[in-house]
């Protein structure tokens, strides 16, 4: 079952990313908004796994976040859906939310520190063998 597949680009394969329990949040917001919102992020999803690598999109379509933890978010519209990239050439979509200003609010930024937190909970189970072997 391979339900966690967002777009498997000529370049990139783009996730969700799944909690140990099986949850996949960044997807459920996903199927919240409405299709053309949907569109908007697809188009922008596709063009980018399937461009050559070292392509980059404008920073009103494709953003980093967090330089540190190289946390990125793909910005269809209102929307932020917090992304990281990783060994395989994937691209793990974590989290998403509306924005709510310019600038990234309280818990905009609290939301930013649980997808760290999922990045490296995603990195040790990969490197532990439990992350895709128990969805498979």
């Amino acid at each position: 079952m391979t339900d966690y597949i967002y777009y498997q680009g000529s370049t990139f394969t783009v996730e969700w990313y799944r909690e140990s329990s099986g949850r996949m949040k960044a997807k459920k917001y996903y199927e919240g908004i409405s299709p053309e919102e949907q569109k908007r992020l697809d188009d922008i999803v596709v063009y980018f796994a399937d461009s050559p690598l070292g392509t980059r999109l404008p920073k009103t379509l494709y953003n980093e976040e967090d330089a540190e933890n190289k946390i990125y978010a793909f910005k269809p519209k209102d929307h932020r859906f917090f992304n990281f990239v990783t060994v395989g050439k994937k691209i793990i979509i974590v989290n998403a939310y509306r924005k709510h200003s310019q600038q990234m609010m309280k818990k905009d930024i609290s939301l930013l520190k649980t997808v760290i937190a999922s990045k490296n909970d995603y990195l040790l189970r990969v490197k532990g063998g439990t992350y895709y072997e128990r969805h498979a």
